[in-house]
């Protein structure tokens, strides 16, 4: 009786990992897209912080807003992002090639809030169009960043673990769980050598901040992290910060 007791006890403990692992990483990968423009989907992931993947609908397992607008004659396309929380954006993509997407780093989209009613300037639309060489003969690929088109969101090379070993060490004041770390935490993109940026959409009024960690997982605490001040506006700041981390170049350790 004791043993059968045991056995079952055993069991009922193993099903439990299986659901505590499942769910991690359905945490970490989280909604799956289920519309038409995959492609358009991990580009905006990859280009706008802290994009979640999904919409704010039913607790947070709605689908995020994805519309192609409109094509240029070389077959760039230009699409419209969201999520329901306020920012909203206009991205470009230069072109989709197999399993991959490509597109201009850093200015290839711009965003805006509820403070501008989600609304863009003929005069905005037209700067993004030409900063991404709308309707002129496409650049070569050394122009582009590329990212591998899924219906999840990609939770990149750093492990949970190490994502809340580096939010204490970073914010010992911060009060958040660790589920909120890992949970506010959103993988944006990598370079060539392996560094990756995060970022930290900050909980209770604490400061969001992008991480860029190097290949090896490390992170300079004083270097490595960006405090977001203007969340529709942080793309030359951004682009800056990571030039200063190394970005897409030689790694020494």
């Amino acid at each position: 009786m004791r043993e059968r007791l045991g056995s079952k006890w055993r069991g009922i403990a193993l099903v439990l990992c299986a659901i505590i692992f499942l769910a991690g990483c359905f945490g970490r990968r989280g909604v799956e897209y289920v519309g038409e423009h995959p492609e358009l989907y991990s580009v905006a992931l990859a280009s706008i912080l802290g994009r979640r993947g999904r919409g704010l609908e039913a607790r947070g397992t709605g689908q995020p807003s994805v519309s192609l607008t409109e094509q240029d004659d070389y077959g760039r396309m230009f699409f419209f992002y969201g999520e329901g929380d306020g920012i909203a954006g206009r991205v470009i993509v230069q072109k989709v090639e197999g399993d991959y997407a490509y597109f201009y780093q850093h200015y290839n989209f711009i965003l805006t809030s509820r403070d501008y009613d989600l609304r863009f300037s003929p005069e905005d639309i037209e700067v993004l169009k030409k900063t991404n060489s709308w309707n002129q003969p496409m650049s070569d690929d050394s122009a582009f960043v590329r990212v591998r088109i899924s219906r999840h969101r990609d939770s990149g090379p750093i492990s949970n673990s190490r994502l809340i070993e580096v939010h204490h060490q970073a914010f010992s004041s911060s009060t958040a769980s660790n589920r909120q770390i890992t949970g506010n935490t959103f993988f944006l993109r990598t370079d060539n050598y392996g560094r990756a940026v995060y970022y930290w959409d900050a909980v209770r009024g604490e400061n969001s901040v992008a991480m860029l960690f190097q290949p090896d997982h490390s992170i300079d605490l004083e270097m490595g992290l960006f405090e977001i001040t203007d969340r529709v506006r942080y793309q030359t700041e951004l682009r800056e910060f990571m030039e200063a981390n190394g970005w897409d170049t030689p790694f020494e350790e």
